[in-house]
């Protein structure tokens, strides 16, 4: 039980008609989403169907925001936008993950932001369904559409590896060092043998979307986020974990 909010991030972000949301503002609102999932995942629940509905905002005025683009000149004017008070809600489908360990229940989250390994029937999943959801929320934000709006769930699939490619480490790496792509996922492979898909060969076409100017302290772009959560390793979870800086 909590404050009423005035709305959700849906709903913020159906009034922007159009409009980006200052930098500073997205990032401000990733910080305080990641300091809920961090608080609810410390104490041993995961959420399972985070979406922008079930992020409640409230808009408390405006404030002049510095700009977080790589881009920007050093002089580069402020971007006025409202101030957003973030709050984390309905956790009719969250799960202890401490006393109950997987296997859990196939169906989980709103198609659009389900993470892979659920999407081809895994039951044995944790905490990263949420920072998938969380990367598919923040580009939803810069982008002001859903990324992956699938109509049913191969179709879900399809639109992932359309934009993330498939799990493969035979694209090479980009100017950064970064495996191009989603880079090799056995238990990808695996859950799709098992129901019969295959997984289309396609190369990422996603540009970097950068969520916050302090890449030490924070994951810096929702492709990042959700291409490290779609392979084998946690180690994005922890960087998230760490405490950001103000912006």
């Amino acid at each position: 039980m909590f404050e009423s909010m005035e709305g959700s991030l849906y709903h913020l972000i159906k009034t922007r008609n159009g409009r980006s949301l200052a930098g500073g503002l997205v990032c401000s609102i990733f910080h305080q989403i990641v300091a809920g999932l961090d608080h609810i995942h410390a104490y041993g629940y995961f959420h399972r169907d985070m979406k922008p509905e079930n992020v409640l905002v409230t808009t408390t005025g405006y404030f002049d925001y510095a700009t977080v683009s790589p881009i920007a000149p050093p002089n580069a004017p402020k971007e006025k936008d409202v101030v957003a008070i973030i709050k984390l809600a309905d956790f009719s489908l969250a799960r202890e993950t401490k006393s109950i360990p997987p296997p859990y229940t196939e169906y989980v989250s709103t198609r659009w932001y389900r993470a892979p390994e659920v999407l081809l029937l895994s039951r044995d999943y944790s905490n990263p369904v949420d920072m998938w959801a969380l990367g598919t929320i923040m580009a939803e934000l810069v982008n002001l559409q859903p990324l992956f709006p699938g109509s049913d769930q191969v179709d879900q699939v399809a639109r992932i590896c359309e934009i993330l490619g498939d799990p493969s480490d035979k694209y090479g790496i980009d100017d950064t060092g970064s495996t191009i792509g989603g880079g090799a996922w056995a238990n990808g492979d695996r859950l799709a043998q098992a129901v019969g898909f295959q997984f289309p060969k396609v190369r990422a076409i996603l540009p970097t979307i950068r969520v916050c100017s302090n890449a030490d302290s924070t994951i810096d772009s929702a492709q990042g986020l959700l291409l490290s959560v779609q392979g084998d390793g946690p180690a994005v979870v922890d960087r998230l974990y760490t405490k950001p800086s103000m912006v």
